[in-house]
Parts: C-alpha cells; structure tokens; sequence
C-alpha cells in the first residue's frame, strides 16, 4: 500500500475502514478521513478492485490493515466473480459489517468510446495520453484524414452513424435504479437531478467535486452507526475539505450533439475541457485525437 491510497488516523490504535471499488474510491477515502469528530479512531485504506497500469492483478489489502479492520466499504459491482472482490472478502475477519455503495456511471454521453489501440503508457501519462478510444474517430485515422478535413470528417461519420441517445440514457437510468436496490447507500435521484445541469462526469465514471463531496455525505452517513460521528460536523468538515478540483485532470470532451440530444446546459461547440495541462474544445481534442497529436 502507498502512502496516498491510506488516509486519516497515524496512530497505532487506529482501526482500519477498507474501501473497495474504482477510480471514485482513493477520492472518497479522502473526504471521510476529513471527519474530525471521528478523533482519528479510523484509518480509510483505498482497495482497487481492477488492476492498475503495470499491474497483472488488483493489489490486495495488506495483512497489517485485516488484523484491526472495524468496516468494509464496498463498491457495488456487475460482475460477481471479480477475483479481487472474492480475496479481500474471504480474508475478512469474521462478522466484519460491510456498506456498500453504487458506483457513479454514465456511458450515454460518449456513445463512440471504446478500447484505444494506439499509443503507449508515458511517465507523466500513465493510461496514455489518449485513455480512452472512439470508434468513429479511429475509423477517420485509418483513412488518413488529418486537420480540419478530418474533424469534418469525423462530424459527418458520426451523424450518421450516432445511436438513438434517448435508449441509451434509459439504459443508464435503470442501472443506476438497480444498482440503488442491491446499495444501502442510493445515488440515482441525485445523479438524474445535476447531471444536466452541471459538468458531473467527466468520464464515464470521473466525476466533479460536488459529485464526490455527496458521495462522502451518502456514505459517511450510512456508516454512522459503526463508526460515529454527527451531522453537523460532517457538513462542517466536508466543506473544508473541498478545493482538490475533483477526480483528476482530464475531461473527456463530449460531442456537440450528445449535449444537444441529452439537454446538458454546458458543452457548447466553444466549451473548453481539461486534458491534463491542456484544455481544448470538442473539434480541438478530436482533431488531435483522430493525429494522435503528442506536441504537448
């Protein structure tokens, strides 16, 4: 375990809340530890569920975190037979209570991603410089296309080949309605309440500042009855701990016409995004997207 996946009590009498999940988790780890009423009784230890870049396997929880653990938080999870879900839950110690929680998700506002075949991990970029693919865009690269021809290109191929977005917001609705019945921990009615309104994802499964604060609200609350702590604290020391920005520093761009079909309030054709120490409009990041543009 690294020092930035373990925050909150240093002390030796501190007792371990294991958290399990993805992206989301290593954030919400760092909200809760911000709970001072807890009187540095707990320490909050992010557990990956997937691997991370150069990693075979998820990394495991590590021996010394099991020994004195008073709380699994755990991430709700499609798949059941997820290996590392199954090693960290065989390993606790017996009648260890366990909260768990949905994931934050929403694929409907980039319906072109898909795996990126191109390009290698970098120091300074581990996932790569371009993380995540679009399948339209890396049909108009096969082609050649570069520059302004190729973004024209890429908007003319993806008109005509962009789904019915209505469908797939449906689609994301009902998961998160399922996710909410299997989670003491509900997220659907404020995710369909701000996701129009505000930049909430970022990625499918990066989120703003206030998703991430709510989130650490939802399940500081949930947890109240195993770990303590009040109300009016909990607000008090969640506002102190804004100002991180949210998950990371890329925005996933999103094409001008899923803002227009799912109703969101920003994105417009001029609308900047954050990729890293970057930050460029849609046509801006899919014209380098589509060159694998690395002059920068």
């Amino acid at each position: 375990m690294t020092d930035d996946w373990i925050h909150g009590g240093k002390t030796p009498q501190a007792r371990t809340v294991l958290i399990f999940g993805n992206c989301q988790v290593p954030f919400l780890a760092m909200m809760l530890a911000a709970l001072d009423d807890l009187n540095d009784d707990y320490r909050f230890v992010f557990v990956p569920n997937h691997p991370l870049p150069g990693e075979a396997v998820a990394r495991p929880a590590g021996e010394e975190h099991l020994r004195d653990v008073a709380l699994l938080l755990s991430q709700f999870e499609d798949r059941a037979d997820n290996p590392a879900a199954q090693a960290l839950r065989a390993r606790l110690p017996a009648g260890c209570p366990v909260v768990t929680f949905p994931s934050f998700i929403m694929n409907s506002i980039w319906p072109f991603e898909c795996p990126e075949p191109r390009g290698q991990a970098e120091p300074r970029y581990p996932w790569k410089r371009y993380p995540l693919g679009d399948m339209v865009g890396l049909q108009v690269a096969q082609l050649g296309l570069t520059g302004a021809i190729a973004v024209a290109a890429y908007l003319d191929l993806s008109r005509r080949k962009m789904p019915d977005l209505q469908v797939r917001l449906q689609r994301d609705v009902e998961r998160m309605h399922w996710y909410d019945t299997r989670c003491d921990v509900k997220l659907a009615d404020y995710v369909l309440a701000n996701f129009q309104r505000q930049h909430f994802f970022w990625t499918a499964g990066h989120l703003c500042e206030d998703a991430v604060v709510e989130l650490a609200r939802r399940v500081a609350t949930a947890a109240r009855p195993y770990l303590g702590g009040g109300v009016q604290r909990m607000e008090a020391c969640l506002a102190g701990a804004r100002g991180f920005g949210g998950m990371g520093d890329h925005q996933h761009p999103i094409h001008p016409m899923v803002v227009d079909a799912l109703g969101l309030a920003f994105g417009q054709p001029d609308h900047s995004y954050r990729w890293y120490s970057q930050n460029w409009t849609f046509c801006e990041y899919i014209e380098r997207y589509i060159g694998w543009d690395a002059d920068w």
